[in-house]
């Protein structure tokens, strides 16, 4: 969605952001592959954030805007820095379907090499320390406290999240390359799911490309989608898996983390388990589990491509992706 003036979005904010001035730019930005995310800019060069879900069939669970919403807002009294939420709307003119308005936080978003090499040296090292600090936070809210309590079940999270990504894949990956791939780790991580330490609000996508950085710290934390009450061991292998060193090869996207400069995983892992206390010896097993859960949402990318449902924004061919599905289910075997 990118146009050069849209009265219809302005006419939806009239009376929701008094500070607004038409007309109305509104430009997706990012090429995420899930919720859909526009920067909207006003005459006087004011900005906020738009976020609604993907256009055609998805799954209206794992792409609640208002949800999403409703925990950014839960969390903006906490220490962890999310963006302020400015409005909601649901299926009205101008907005087409569910979306919410956040305020435009400061920071940019490192998603590759390049942003990341914009950092000094000292940033590097500092930012490595903040995000850790930052999931440190996260998970030492008590959910109650904060109005999440009810956001999920406290306990079986491996459990659930291995039975939901399967019957993902009974609709995405049947004619799939590496079928036999993804049934072979499945097998093995329903076999040792290791004991769950703690509940915790686990964020589920908690990586540095989903994170605002400004001067090496993060100012805000963003993509809640996937949201829920959960073990925060998944969120580390999130984090680790996607915290390159500079001779390593990204698999699935870039990993800003390979300029060099940052902290190697293995700190962040321990400054993680001394300051939350939490057993870290089974981390490959939760990695193997990101591998493998990613190797299906990525199938579902495929499928998507396929119908046409993405249109051309952030294109890859779909042989491409096909080819780092397996490479995802590969390491996942090996981690396993």
């Amino acid at each position: 969605m990118t146009t050069a003036q849209d009265g219809s979005v302005a006419g939806w904010l009239a009376g929701r952001v008094p500070e607004l001035s038409p007309p109305v730019e509104v430009h997706r930005i990012g090429a995420g592959q899930s919720n859909v995310t526009c920067l909207v800019r006003d005459r006087d060069g004011r900005e906020w954030i738009l976020r609604r879900p993907p256009a055609g069939a998805h799954d209206r669970a794992a792409h609640d805007v208002h949800r999403e919403a409703r925990i950014l807002r839960a969390l903006a009294e906490s220490p962890v820095p999310v963006p302020a939420v400015v409005a909601t709307g649901r299926d009205e003119a101008g907005i087409e379907g569910p979306s919410y308005l956040m305020e435009r936080a400061p920071g940019a978003v490192l998603e590759t090499e390049k942003d990341a090499a914009e950092l000094s040296p000292e940033e590097r090292l500092g930012l490595s320390e903040h995000v850790a600090d930052v999931l440190v936070t996260l998970h030492s809210l008590t959910p109650a406290d904060v109005g999440l309590g009810e956001l999920g079940r406290p306990d079986g999270y491996l459990e659930r999240q291995i039975r939901r990504t399967e019957r993902n894949w009974v609709l995405w990956g049947e004619l799939s390359e590496a079928a036999a791939e993804w049934t072979e780790c499945h097998r093995r991580l329903v076999r040792r799911i290791p004991r769950q330490q703690r509940t915790s609000i686990a964020h589920g996508d908690f990586r540095l490309p989903n994170l605002l950085v400004e001067r090496g710290r993060v100012t805000a934390v963003l993509d809640w989608e996937l949201c829920t009450l959960g073990d925060p061991l998944a969120d580390l292998a999130w984090l680790v898996d996607d915290w390159k060193g500079p001779k390593e090869p990204a698999i699935a996207m870039p990993s800003p983390t390979r300029v060099g400069g940052f902290q190697h995983r293995d700190r962040l892992v321990d400054a993680y388990s001394a300051a939350t206390g939490l057993n870290v010896s089974e981390l490959p097993y939760y990695r193997a589990f990101t591998h493998w859960k990613a190797a299906t949402l990525l199938q579902g990318v495929v499928l998507r491509r396929r119908g046409g449902g993405l249109g051309d924004h952030g294109a890859v061919a779909i042989v491409d992706l096909e080819s780092t599905v397996k490479s995802l289910l590969d390491e996942s075997l090996e981690l396993v």
